[in-house]
């Protein structure tokens, strides 16, 4: 635990170069001015104009620590000229919605982007993406990207499978996936998922594929533009661990070496190549199948930034904003495996009724292992397999040298949560409440 404390109470070291960066799309309190003030940088955001954004964007304020807040009106030339004035010299998309102005004003800019202006769907869209990755003879699983509830029907006739996942087309929406095994059930959950993803992406496209069975991981990556074209590299490789109600229950950073992560490291590049990918990170969220070896589930850039994801990125040394300021740099630190502590990033509900949920939280962070608690659902490593809570979502890292005293901490959050839960079952005042 003392090297994880360490690693957080360190400062960091970054390289020098960039002045003014570029925020696009982010919505307010998104972290993005302090994480770059910590690094010595002047932030400009670019926020979308009405007519561009999703109906759940939150627009940044202008005291929002910004230097300066510019209104993308549709107008790029204007924009870019903006930028170019202000002295940016880095990109960096703060949200889904702005995946594609960042990729765009990039290219105008001749800074390092994502990908090509024009193909942004393959690095925002898991229907592109599982359409593209097809074509190239990549496996993923049989996908349909559709706004009609009658083709899907249609669909899963002709497509017969044990069960099917229902989720937006547009990566980083909060609500679902949801597991299907009948046409009633995908009836029934279709207006919730694309009302939702409208919502927050402006898309009302729904992906239905099958049911991948076999553990599921997220891999994280890099890639810089080198002279030979693209380079990729895996970051971290963290693996699902879902509940018997098939809820993620916690997800554990491994090693990134041994046969598993060889696979899908090779994998992961090969879809990234496929997907169009040229500068910055991205998070691959992959099953393995046994039969097949790794299949490709989504594909999104690393937009969030959450206190969790903080807490980790300081951990491991890999903040992906970083990324964008240094490549290079980035990717040496990323080349060697991170300080040697075993992280664990926890997920719980919030218990009903009149439980001190203050209270728990406190007991929760006093962990000998614990070095966050966070209660934004909205994480990136996670954001394919967080469950949707009727609760209070509360994200928990947990990080030591030591494997075994982050199962016992684990042991005991989890019989924290059973007793609060049975607690707000019988509807006890929380004055009669037992902290152990």
């Amino acid at each position: 635990m003392a090297t994880a404390r360490a690693a957080l109470a360190a400062p960091a070291l970054y390289p020098a170069g960039t002045t003014t960066v570029a925020v696009i799309a982010p919505q307010a309190s998104s972290g993005y001015p302090d994480a770059l003030a910590r690094r010595g940088r002047e932030t400009v955001a670019v926020t979308l104009g009405s007519d561009a954004r999703p109906p759940a964007y939150r627009s940044v304020a202008d005291n929002q620590a910004y230097t300066d807040v510019i209104e993308y009106d549709g107008d790029l030339r204007r924009t870019v000229k903006k930028l170019r004035t202000a002295g940016v010299e880095a990109i960096v998309a703060a949200s889904p919605a702005g995946v594609e102005l960042a990729e765009r004003i990039a290219w105008q800019l001749c800074l390092p982007s994502t990908g090509i202006p024009g193909s942004a769907q393959l690095r925002t869209d898991r229907g592109a993406q599982a359409s593209a990755l097809s074509r190239a003879g990549v496996a993923v699983p049989r996908t349909l990207r559709t706004t009609s509830l009658a083709e899907a029907l249609e669909w899963t006739d002709c497509h017969q499978a044990s069960a099917y996942l229902l989720s937006s087309a547009a990566v980083g929406v909060p609500a679902g996936p949801i597991n299907c095994h009948t046409e009633q059930q995908i009836t029934s959950a279709w207006p919730q998922i694309q009302q939702a993803a409208y919502h927050h992406s402006g898309d009302a496209s729904l992906v239905l594929r099958e049911l991948v069975e076999g553990r599921q991981y997220v891999v994280d990556t890099v890639t810089q533009l080198g002279p030979d074209g693209p380079r990729h590299a895996v970051t971290g490789i963290w693996a699902h661990h879902h509940a018997p109600t098939g809820l993620l229950d916690r997800t554990d950073l491994l090693h990134r070496h041994g046969l598993l992560a060889r696979r899908l490291s090779l994998y992961v590049c090969r879809a990234l190549d496929t997907l169009g990918v040229t500068s910055g990170p991205l998070s691959c969220h992959v099953a393995f199948e046994p039969e097949r070896g790794p299949v490709l589930l989504s594909a999104s850039v690393v937009t969030h930034r959450s206190r969790a994801d903080e807490a980790v990125w300081k951990i491991t040394g890999r903040d992906p904003i970083d990324a964008h300021l240094d490549g290079a740099f980035f990717a040496y630190r990323s080349s060697r495996d991170s300080t040697g502590c075993r992280v664990a990033r926890i997920y719980v509900n919030a218990p009903q009724g009149e439980v001190p949920w203050p209270g728990l939280r406190g007991e929760l962070a006093a962990l000998p292992t614990a070095v966050c608690v966070s209660a934004d659902q909205h994480s990136c490593i996670a954001s394919d397999g967080f469950p949707s809570f009727d609760g209070e979502a509360c994200e928990i890292v947990l990080a030591h040298a030591e494997a075994e005293a982050i199962e016992t901490d684990y042991r005991h959050i989890r019989a924290l949560m059973e007793m609060f839960t049975a607690i707000s079952t019988t509807d006890c005042s929380s004055t009669a409440v037992p902290f152990i």
